[in-house]
């Protein structure tokens, strides 16, 4: 085989993998190839790794359908026929193997894995915490953003430093002014052909970027850029943005126009992972093995640091549903806004616009806390554990081993989990037994004498539907006094405005026993 030869590096815009938007996906993906850690990628392993992605629902296909007693086996051909028409890339070649690389290429440029064709398949320490739930999204993807650099065996661009620490050193310089970096001024912030601040700052002065089609003019004239105007302005910023989001380091605001800014909530501990010296050589910018040895072996110099952050994280009920009133008040939300906004999750554009910067899933956590703390903030604390900024709005999931949303009084203790997993499997085996185990984990709510447990999700499968019952039995039989149901998202919905939840509950709890035992 003729070893195609390698273009000349060129500058180039700031850009990640678009095929995946949301770098929420990818710990469900790290999830899924935990068990192929160590298998060469060859092409029998390959298209046994990409079935299993359709299988379980992390990759789909109009084409290809799957039930509830698919096997991998039985979807091969198809998978193999559905990706046929993808070119080669990566190393790897056409087909399902260049499938597998579109999930791949973010993840190797990030550290989290070493994925070359032939090759063993490797995690790094790193995506083995996040998959165990011993760190959280946050904390993985801010540390591998630090270590991260634009020249990598995955860019051939001249571009030499790392994007999210330059970034950072923008916004903090802003701030310091009491100004903020428009959605328009981020396009040529990715542009940048050194990573330095002062002169970009200087460029900032000397133009105006009022609208997308400036900044593309500016790129096109300074850049030579060719790509087209919702490519350069949209779907690489948009990536880009969605990572730095995730990671904690940038809150979107609305005043007039879109701002990007540093995320008040975690700036020290932004301060201080700048604060940390990490630097690669020439020889490990170029070789795909070196290059992830350095940065697995990097985790020491910031795990200390996340240690020291995370307590922070942590805030009392108190604060946080006076975080969800302050919402509420500011941008004006009633009972018909929120439930729009929850209808809104299917077509990705709610009543709120600064909203929709939030993934879905998170979304979804965010409305369903305000829905609650409209209809039973006056009674009960309200404490949603997903990472929220310092006004409220959430930027990363809820740290492993807590639950979605704790509401609670000195009597009564009623965890929420929510989820859009529509996948059978999928829910299986992210909602159930970890959802119980966040019931009962922790002295924080032993005490209560009462406990629920509402499952949300777009649609509840039979099996998913079967497990709670059964665990409802369990818990009953053992004596303690909690109600279990599973919902639908619409019926959550209008159980929750007639406030009926904990009645409803309770009745679901005596038909279920009532069932069994009859059946008994």
């Amino acid at each position: 085989m003729i070893k195609r030869q390698r273009r000349e590096a060129e500058y180039k815009q700031m850009a990640f993998e678009t095929a995946v938007r949301n770098p929420e996906r990818y710990r469900g993906i790290l999830l899924r190839l935990a068990e192929f850690e160590g298998i060469a990628l060859n092409d029998v392993n390959l298209l046994e790794i990409v079935s299993h992605l359709y299988l379980v629902g992390e990759v789909s296909s109009e084409r290809i359908r799957v039930i509830n007693t698919t096997t991998a086996e039985q979807i091969k051909a198809d998978v193999i026929e559905v990706n046929s028409t993808r070119n080669a890339d990566g190393g790897f070649p056409k087909g399902y193997a260049s499938r597998f690389w579109t999930y791949m290429r973010t993840l190797s440029e990030l550290g989290f894995v070493y994925a070359q064709y032939k090759k063993p398949f490797k995690l790094s320490q790193m995506a083995k915490k996040l998959v165990k739930g011993d760190v959280d999204e946050q904390e993985a993807f801010s540390v591998q953003a630090m270590k991260y650099n634009r020249r990598s065996p995955y860019r051939n661009v001249s571009n030499d430093f790392n994007f999210f620490r330059f970034a950072l050193q923008v916004l903090l310089s802003l701030r310091e002014d009491g100004r903020s970096l428009s959605y328009e001024q981020f396009v040529p912030l990715m542009f940048s052909k050194n990573g330095d601040v002062a002169e970009f700052l200087a460029l900032l002065s000397k133009n105006k970027f009022n609208t997308p089609l400036q900044s593309y003019l500016f790129a096109e004239k300074w850049y030579g850029v060719t790509n087209k105007i919702s490519t350069v302005t949209d779907d690489y910023p948009d990536v880009v943005r969605r990572l730095m989001l995730i990671s904690g380091f940038i809150s979107i605001r609305y005043a007039g126009r879109k701002l990007i800014q540093i995320n008040e909530s975690k700036l020290d501990y932004i301060k201080e992972l700048l604060c940390v010296d990490f630097n690669l050589t020439d020889e490990e910018k170029a070789e795909p093995k070196k290059y992830f040895e350095k940065l697995d072996n990097g985790d020491v110099l910031f795990l200390g640091i996340v240690e020291k952050y995370r307590k922070s994280d942590k805030i009392d009920g108190a604060e946080y549903t006076n975080k969800i009133s302050k919402i509420i008040s500011s941008y004006g939300i009633t009972e018909q806004i929120i439930c729009q906004s929850l209808d809104s999750l299917k077509s990705g554009k709610g009543p709120i616009a600064e909203f929709d910067e939030i993934p879905d899933p998170l979304k979804l956590e965010f409305y369903i806390s305000i829905l609650i703390a409209i209809k039973y903030g006056a009674h009960f604390y309200i404490r949603p554990n997903y990472k929220a900024d310092h006004i409220g709005k959430p930027y990363a999931h809820a740290p492993g081993g807590r639950g979605d949303i704790d509401v609670y009084s000195a009597h009564i203790y009623w965890l929420i989990e929510v989820t859009l997993i529509r996948n059978r499997d999928q829910m299986l085996n992210s909602e159930t037994t970890s959802v119980i185990r966040h019931l009962n984990s922790g002295e924080e709510f032993k005490s209560r004498p009462k406990k629920y447990l509402s499952l949300v999700a777009p649609v509840i499968h039979q099996d998913t539907r079967e497990f709670f019952e059964y665990s409802l039995v369990k818990h009953q039989r053992e004596g303690g006094k909690v109600y279990i149901k599973a919902y639908s998202l619409k019926n959550f919905m209008e159980t929750t405005l007639k406030k009926d939840n904990f009645q409803d509950m309770e009745i679901h709890t005596k038909e279920i026993l009532a069932s069994f035992t009859s059946k008994l």
